[in-house]
């Protein structure tokens, strides 16, 4: 369960299947952020031409909720 130390839930919105019935798809309602170092989303790196770079801000301070 997500959200169980942060009270950062997710609502389930949508769920899809795909045409082999081996992978699914949910699509969530985000309270907060997902991400336990801060981020709305874990996927806040892209790979640039120097490496990975930061693309998003935090959305709150994990040393606040992860004391």
């Amino acid at each position: 369960m997500k959200g169980e130390v942060s009270r950062h839930f997710q609502t389930v919105e949508e769920i899809y299947v795909n045409c082999e019935n081996d992978s699914l798809l949910l699509r969530v309602r985000q309270r907060v952020g997902a991400c336990h170092m801060g981020y709305a989303s874990c996927f806040y790196r892209r790979l640039g031409s120097w490496g990975f770079e930061e693309v998003e801000s935090r959305v709150f301070d994990p040393e606040e909720v992860y004391r």
